[in-house]
């Protein structure tokens, strides 16, 4: 089946363990894939869901069965999915509801399964109310839970669950994976991100073109060559946050190339002219500035550009 080619090749040994498990009957009812944020914890669950949906355990996925067809679909009633990746917490109204579900008998093939994307994101009261099917599953059901932040979940839920950690990339695998998927290079942005499906969120919006600028105008505005106003021009109004995550990303990557004397090369000038012009206890500074500006985006009514020239003209 296409889900294993679909997949990039950092994930390929977990997802043939567990084709092996579910094939010999021995997969464990509650999976936690843990690993860094935005390496493919997501996808590699709804590859496991697609994978324990399917009718044929000894081929599955098989791709051809009822099952297989309407996973592919996203349309199977025997999936449920709770998910925190938006960032809002997972309240308890909504892990009570998908609890009664579970107890239901399946109403395609054999199995159910119940994803839970960043299940951290579970407040205390949605954690302790999925704890007891966690510890006595429905028959047939398989819970699939995935975290780039393993600590913050109970450690009764997390001693109720098989943790698969997930493996970290190398660049060139992130390069390699994102030139087959998207066509585009965006080696140029490594820098920025190293996470593969961050980058690959990137490529169609206007963060792309925006952030692989980014550097290049900043160099400008601390050269003279451009004003303050003039460098805020270049952040899309859409997305604050990302030019503010890239000013962050070169801050920091100053601090580390000061330090270690490494750095991405494609961001050297930027990182060099930040050096020349500020001491590191600055540049510190401003990271924390900018950390508190970003974190104050969502709360406050007043026009981010406005906001963002007065921080940088403090500079």
């Amino acid at each position: 089946m296409a889900d294993i080619k679909s997949l990039p090749i950092w994930l390929e040994a977990d997802y043939q363990q567990a084709q092996q498990w579910r094939r010999s009957g021995k997969f464990h009812h509650a999976l936690l894939l843990t690993g860094n944020q935005g390496i493919g914890q997501s996808a590699l669950a709804d590859a496991l869901a697609r994978l324990l949906l399917c009718e044929r355990a000894a081929q599955a996925p098989c791709g051809e069965c009822h099952s297989c067809q309407v996973a592919l679909a996203e349309t199977h009633p025997d999936w449920l999915t709770l998910d925190g990746r938006a960032g809002a917490s997972i309240k308890v109204d909504a892990v009570r509801q998908l609890v009664t579900k579970v107890t239901n008998k399946p109403q395609l093939g054999y199995s159910k399964v119940v994803t839970i994307h960043d299940a951290h994101q579970m407040n205390i009261n949605a954690a302790n109310a999925i704890l007891k099917a966690l510890e006595e599953p429905p028959a047939a059901t398989y819970f699939i839970l995935t975290s780039n932040s393993s600590r913050a979940l109970m450690p009764t839920i997390l001693s109720r669950c098989q943790r698969v950690n997930l493996p970290t990339p190398s660049a060139q695998q992130v390069s390699d994976w994102l030139i087959k998927e998207t066509n585009s290079d965006v080696s140029k942005l490594m820098w920025f991100s190293n996470t593969p499906y961050h980058l690959l969120s990137l490529v169609e919006t206007p963060s792309y073109d925006m952030l692989q600028k980014l550097p290049d105008s900043l160099v400008s505005w601390l050269s003279g060559h451009i004003r303050v106003d003039e460098f805020v021009a270049y952040m899309n109004k859409d997305h604050v946050q990302d030019f503010v995550d890239g000013l962050l990303a070169l801050l920091t990557s100053a601090l580390q190339y000061s330090a270690t004397g490494r750095c991405d090369e494609s961001v050297r000038h930027a990182l060099e002219a930040l050096l020349q012009r500020y001491d590191l206890y600055r540049l510190m500074h401003f990271v924390q500035q900018l950390t508190l500006f970003k974190s104050q985006l969502d709360k406050t009514h007043l026009n981010p550009t406005i906001q963002l020239t007065g921080e940088l003209n403090s500079w």
